[in-house]
């Protein structure tokens, strides 16, 4: 049917009930087009928060009809990029751990302690890395608009506190399906179990994983508190997921709508990082207060421990390893 021949109501209708079934038309006119933002966390996720902030800032400078889809209403990570390649969905916020299946170099954001601080992690996205990393994606039909802090990652589970790698021998912990995650929790003894995100919360109360890993906002939005009840900083990965736009689709824009485009994703990574620290300080208050217990661990046993990771991996990376450091 033709989107002239359509009411509006009825072209809402079509919208939701494409979405929901993950079938996602595109729809455009002269003066119009739907505009989708989607991503896998809850809508009080800060990543959520500062999304709706950018689509309400594309609709005033480009007319833009942007709505952000949160909770994984659109698929999962990997289902969204395969959108955005295809050029049926406009934007997503991914996850560094699963681009490595497109280009090894990709895994770089991967490595255990790559960055010794967010300073050091931002300088290194907003300059020269984060340029050659957009260039790899640039030409894997991928646009990228910026950078997202997802926290600090550290393990968590239900039966102690993690001091030394030792401690985690006989544990199962959920990661996330990309190699150098896997390898990286291997070496530290414990028994690597790959997950989607949505199942963890089950796993946990199963007991058919012992714990997992991710930021303090992760772990109490998600309800992962409610039955993990051992946080130990381990700090090993930082969290990032990059902003992406379908090629397909940004190229199709005119400059002034592209600009328009890259400014408020700009705003968005500023605002985004900001909210963040503010939103991990909240939930760790939140933790101890329903009994969690926090602890630091040792860290230079863990970054000794993940020196054969370097060694295995660090070839992955071509030229984009003169950004690692020499563990």
């Amino acid at each position: 049917m033709r989107d002239t021949l359509l009411s509006r109501r009825k072209l809402l209708k079509l919208t939701v009930a494409s979405a929901a079934a993950g079938c996602l038309p595109r729809f455009a006119s002269a003066d119009t087009q739907t505009i989708r933002i989607g991503d896998v966390v809850d809508r009080h996720n800060p990543e959520v928060i500062t999304e709706n902030l950018m689509a309400k800032r594309l609709k005033e400078t480009t007319g833009f009809d942007a709505r952000v889809f949160p909770d994984g209403v659109l698929g999962s990570h990997t289902r969204m990029n395969e959108q955005l390649r295809n050029g049926t969905l406009e934007i997503t916020v991914a996850n560094v751990a699963d681009l490595e299946g497109y280009d090894k170099r990709l895994g770089l954001f991967a490595m255990p302690f790559a960055f010794p601080d967010r300073k050091t992690l931002f300088a290194a996205q907003d300059g020269a890395l984060g340029e050659a990393y957009g260039g790899i994606l640039d030409k894997l039909d991928f646009v990228l608009l910026g950078w997202f802090d997802s926290g600090l990652r550290s393990v968590y589970n239900r039966t102690r506190a993690i001091n030394e790698p030792n401690d985690m021998k006989g544990l199962k912990i959920r990661t996330q399906g990309n190699q150098i995650m896997i390898a990286t929790f291997n070496q530290f003894g414990a028994q690597a179990t790959p997950l989607d995100t949505t199942q963890i919360y089950s796993a946990l109360q199963q007991g058919v994983v012992d714990g997992a890993e991710n930021s303090v906002t992760f772990f109490v939005q998600q309800h992962h508190s409610e039955v993990a009840k051992h946080y130990s900083y381990t700090n090993h990965f930082f969290s990032i997921d990059p902003m992406l736009a379908s090629k397909k689709w940004f190229d199709s824009l005119d400059p002034k709508k592209q600009d328009a485009v890259k400014q408020a994703a700009a705003q968005a990574q500023q605002h985004e990082r900001e909210l963040w620290l503010a939103s991990d300080a909240k939930y760790l208050a939140e933790a101890k207060k329903n009994g969690v217990e926090f602890n630091d661990t040792n860290s230079a046993a863990f970054r000794a421990a993940v020196k054969p990771i370097y060694a295995k991996y660090r070839s992955n990376f071509a030229e984009l390893a003169k950004y690692l450091p020499d563990l």
